[in-house]
């Protein structure tokens, strides 16, 4: 065996215990145990958890989207459903998951998750389909959007207030006539 072929075996040993360990820390059910505490999304956007698009960065998109399809496939087992969903259909919501909302957190994901175990987004009766998998991840999405959006506006809030040059603080100040400190 040449130096070249065993370096690229040396590499793909390496990448695949990589690969092992990473889902091994955080697939599904370990990631229910080590986020349990996690209630509000002002928690995951907080997270050092990495992103959609870092696995996919720093993996590969096929790790990812196999990543994203082992949840769902956890999902369906735990939901213990009479019409879980299909191989194809956990196959393309994954996909569709990875390209819209590639910015999850893996808190995020297991906020998510907790979320629709315990039936926050309302009744299965007794099924899952692409499409109200991805209903929950819009609903969940637009709701950290809305928070982050909010978190952003205090801290400008925040930060204008403390601001020297803040305008309509110094006019506040000249019109009662207080002196400049």
């Amino acid at each position: 065996m040449s130096k070249n072929n065993k370096i690229q075996v040396k590499k793909s040993i390496i990448a695949t215990i990589s690969n092992e360990k990473f889902l091994s820390v955080y697939n599904l059910e370990n990631s229910l145990q080590v986020y349990r505490d996690l209630s509000i999304v002002d928690q995951c956007l907080e997270s050092k958890s990495p992103t959609l698009a870092a696995i996919k960065r720093d993996k590969s998109e096929n790790f990812c989207i196999g990543f994203i399809q082992a949840w769902l496939v956890n999902l369906n087992e735990i939901l213990n459903l009479n019409k879980p969903m299909t191989v194809t259909q956990i196959n393309l919501c994954s996909v569709t998951v990875l390209n819209d909302y590639y910015f999850f957190k893996v808190a995020d994901l297991t906020l998510m998750f907790k979320r629709i175990i315990a039936g926050e987004y309302g009744e299965f009766y007794e099924r899952l389909s692409i499409s109200k998998v991805l209903t929950f991840f819009r609903e969940y999405s637009e709701e950290r959007m809305n928070r982050a959006e909010e978190i952003n506006s205090a801290i400008h809030q925040e930060q204008k207030i403390g601001d020297p040059m803040n305008i309509s603080k110094n006019i506040k100040r000249i019109w009662k006539g207080t002196p400049s400190k």
